[in-house]
């Protein structure tokens, strides 16, 4: 059995990225186990009057928020008879990715990339080539 790591944060994309996995897994008769993993950005907090709770607050919102996203691919995968685990994070998502790859010894990771261009990816970085490059694995991309 192989097990793939979809990074999905419900864009159109994201989305692309699922399908492409359970066609796959369709079309070749492929027994796969999917982590899917969504990673929530933590906020910049500035000011003398942020407190712990304050954060723990809006932490505890945040993973609210991901697990929530992870409910519609999740049934998606499992209408389609994949097996799944889904997983949240808060932080980089370049490194959440490449820790549950090494944590839980996923063999592919699978993402949406928007493909932003060159300009504008060399401005503002790309998620996906700091995966590329943060994982030991091989990444899929689905534009």
């Amino acid at each position: 059995m192989r097990k793939v790591l979809i990074a999905y944060d419900g864009s159109e994309p994201a989305k692309r990225a699922l399908e492409y996995v359970i066609n796959f897994a369709r079309d070749h008769a492929a027994t796969l186990h999917v982590c899917l993993l969504n990673v929530q950005q933590e906020p910049m907090l500035y000011g003398e009057y942020v407190t712990g709770e304050i954060i723990s607050q809006l932490q505890q919102s945040m993973t609210a928020a991901a697990v929530q996203e992870l409910e519609w691919p999740a049934d998606q995968l499992k209408a389609a008879g994949l097996a799944c685990t889904t997983y949240t994070a808060l932080g980089n998502v370049a490194e959440q990715v490449a820790a549950l790859v090494q944590q839980q010894g996923c063999d592919t990771v699978v993402m949406g990339t928007r493909g932003l261009g060159s300009f504008t990816g060399m401005l503002l970085g790309s998620v996906a080539t700091r995966v590329i490059h943060e994982v030991s694995v091989p990444v899929l991309l689905v534009k």
